[in-house]
């Protein structure tokens, strides 16, 4: 496992440890929201997940939320400052993916605009789409109206689980455009049934 991958992982663990913890009371919950908050803002300059791995491995808690401000000793005594760091971390994290996400996408759009191309994957999870994780998300460059297929796992059975939705995206950046989507979501458990419509919402949605 590579460095960038440990500190992701342990990022998550620390995320997922911390909040389960503190949200049996109410006044813990918010407080810790507030330091996760403060440590991630910290963080705000910090240009990309590599540079945040590096600042992660030279740091410590107390020094990261000295940067933010806060002084250990008024953490409440319930509350693990190792886990509040971790995720914070996560935040950031989260934040750095979401803006290369969005910047790829506005690349993505130009590159289509340029080429004269009437439809734009936006976004492509997995190999197959027949097994999850999978999800496709193709848009109008001229409307922004955008299908998303995806294929996931049902908890209660186990298999796969076909969906289907159709979205309103910013025509420029590929953002949602609209609280609602245009079509609300499809589960289906039949593939071939999936495979029809989603060419039918294709033909509706993002022909010109």
């Amino acid at each position: 496992m590579s460095e960038r991958d440990e500190a992701l992982r342990r990022w998550r663990a620390g995320e997922e440890r911390l909040y389960p913890v503190v949200m049996v009371r109410p006044d813990l919950y918010e407080r810790c929201i507030g330091l996760v908050r403060a440590l991630a803002d910290a963080l705000a300059n910090v240009p990309d997940l590599d540079a945040l791995v590096a600042t992660y491995r030279t740091g410590d808690a107390r020094r990261d939320l000295a940067r933010a401000g806060v002084d250990p000793v008024d953490l409440p005594p319930e509350v693990d400052r190792d886990l509040v760091r971790d995720a914070a971390y996560q935040h950031r994290a989260r934040e750095l993916a979401a803006r290369v996400s969005a910047e790829r996408a506005e690349r993505l759009i130009r590159r289509a605009r340029a080429a004269g191309v009437a439809t734009v994957v936006l976004w492509s999870e997995g190999e197959r789409e027949l097994v999850p994780p999978y999800r496709r998300v193709e848009m109008s460059v001229a409307t922004g109206r955008a299908v998303m297929t995806a294929t996931e796992t049902d908890p209660e059975r186990l298999e796969p689980l076909f969906v289907l939705e159709g979205l309103q995206l910013d025509p420029e950046t590929g953002a949602a455009a609209g609280e609602e989507p245009l079509v609300p979501r499809r589960e289906y458990r039949d593939p071939e049934a999936w495979r029809t419509d989603a060419d039918a919402l294709r033909a509706d949605l993002l022909t010109p």
